[in-house]
């Protein structure tokens, strides 16, 4: 049950719904300009996210000063209001005949192999850059997207943005019993499968080295693969400089082996996967959620076959 007082429920959807209409009215290099301002706001008012954005910078590049890791989280809550309305601004204007006017696509072959394929795979990315944007890309390709998703505690913007989610072609699946769901669309050719999968995971983790310190993350796509031959793609979206232009880059697939050893093979997909996710992080810093609890203390590490799949909670 939702425990939050109905006034700031409230106060939420309708702060949005306005964000949302001076995103689409207002000219692009307005829209951006407030996302800038308004970013720059929320980033002083949330200090203690701040603090911990800037402690994760300062512990991942370890010769960062205080002051660069002071911007740059400053530069992620701006990134982060930004990156909400050009995908509000995305869905409204960017078309198949305009796509590569605005997305400049790195290694496209890839897609355009596993679209002829006629087999589903599994993307997988972090929440860097404007993610959202991908899925939109490979909705203008015909492709069929099924989304993990974690149901947000306010029920309207909840609502809000399923409608947003079904609208762009994706199917959405609840996170809690995904995996079963997952594998069935996979199996069947139903469908490709998006995973963000750069959060701290609470049940059914792996622990693998992301910059340098272990942090708990989901096995799900090398679980996925294992079950059923779909390649895993790694992606990322990224911001360039200027007005409503990206970047998407997009790894050669892997192959998951069952082989004699399938829970080493996870494990081992996994760390390939969490390294190269650091890879592009570093590529764009203030572009990636510094501000998430990444890190937390270790247990022992445990893989568990019903693990669950860390969805995304920063949905636009």
């Amino acid at each position: 049950m939702n425990r939050r007082p109905l006034p700031l429920l409230l106060g939420e959807y309708m702060s949005f719904r306005l964000l949302q209409f001076l995103a689409l009215a207002l000219p692009e290099h307005l829209a951006v300009r407030l996302g800038d301002i308004l970013g720059t706001l929320a980033a002083a008012a949330a200090r203690g996210r701040r603090r911990i954005a800037e402690e994760n910078l300062l512990n991942a590049f370890p010769g960062m000063s205080r002051e660069r890791a002071r911007r740059i989280a400053t530069g992620v809550f701006r990134h982060c209001v930004r990156g909400t309305i050009e995908v509000v601004r995305g869905q409204r204007v960017i078309r198949p005949y305009n796509l590569r006017r605005i997305v400049t696509f790195r290694n496209e072959e890839v897609v355009d192999r596993i679209m002829e394929s006629g087999r589903p795979a599994i993307w997988v990315t972090a929440h860097l850059g404007t993610w959202e944007l991908f899925g939109m890309c490979l909705s203008m390709r015909k492709a069929r997207l099924t989304t993990v998703y974690r149901p947000l505690h306010n029920p309207w913007l909840d609502r809000l943005i399923r409608r947003h989610r079904t609208a762009m072609g994706q199917r959405m699946v609840e996170r809690k019993g995904a995996l079963p769901a997952l594998l069935r669309v996979l199996r069947r050719g139903e469908s490709h499968v998006a995973l963000l999968v750069d959060q701290h995971v609470r049940h059914g983790a792996v622990w693998v080295p992301f910059f340098g310190r272990p942090a708990a993350t989901t096995p799900a796509p090398a679980l996925l693969a294992l079950r059923t031959g779909a390649p895993i793609v790694l992606w990322y979206t990224r911001r360039l400089p200027g007005v409503f232009r990206f970047e998407a880059v997009v790894d050669e697939p892997i192959y998951v082996a069952p082989g004699d050893d399938p829970r080493g093979e996870v494990l081992r997909v996994t760390e390939r996967i969490s390294r190269r996710l650091e890879d592009f992080i570093r590529s764009a810093p203030e572009q990636w959620l510094w501000f998430h609890r990444r890190w937390r203390t270790p247990p022992d590490g445990i893989l568990e076959e019903e693990t669950d799949v860390e969805p995304s909670r920063h949905a636009v």
